[in-house]
């Protein structure tokens, strides 16, 4: 009996921190996630969010700070906010379009197989180019910022970083991890 007694309770404590840890475990899976960037990440929510005001809400938490709503992420943003893929194409860009030592048949050759590889899934600009024409510095707070939406996952965001420097960028998220990812960011300085 005292044996059927001590089975009992024990499995009556194991029941109840199981369903302790259940509990627990929904509570912090309904909370948006913040990562050591500061940036919040989404996350579901038993709040009535819908996933495009969720994306929206992402994007414009990467310009916030809690002393600025307008304010540019800090420096090599595109390992923080963009997919694997579309960071890989901006760093080929880059190399290919910015400060080089190719001559010029390796250019041409380095062009080919750039175009090769891309032209498929990026509309392909002949010019080194960064998130959002941002320069290859910080930035700090921005002039003015808008953030509108396009349609699903697109979205129109102007920045005007100062110095008669103005850019407009349609930007296109998708979904990762729980989180959201900038897959495209096709830039017009005004």
């Amino acid at each position: 009996m005292k044996k059927t007694y001590l089975a009992a309770c024990i499995s009556l404590v194991l029941m109840a921190s199981c369903n302790q840890r259940k509990d627990s475990t929904q509570h912090a899976q309904n909370k948006p996630k913040q990562d050591t960037t500061g940036l919040v990440h989404a996350e579901s929510s038993s709040s009535a969010v819908t996933p495009q005001e969720t994306a929206e809400q992402w994007l414009k938490s990467i310009f916030k700070t809690k002393d600025s709503e307008k304010y540019f992420p800090d420096y090599n943003v595109e390992e923080k906010l963009c997919t694997k893929r579309y960071q890989d194409f901006i760093a080929e860009s880059g190399e290919l379009y910015g400060p080089s030592n190719l001559d010029d048949s390796q250019f041409l050759a380095a062009e080919k197989k750039y175009k090769a590889k891309w032209s498929g899934i990026y509309p392909i600009s002949e010019q080194e180019m960064w998130l959002f024409g941002r320069g290859n510095g910080d930035i700090g707070e921005l002039k003015a910022l808008t953030i509108s939406k396009v349609k699903d996952l697109v979205f129109r965001v102007v920045i005007d970083y100062g110095a008669g420097i103005k850019t407009e960028n349609e930007v296109t998220l998708v979904a990762e991890d729980g989180t959201y990812k900038i897959d495209y960011c096709k830039t017009e300085f005004l």
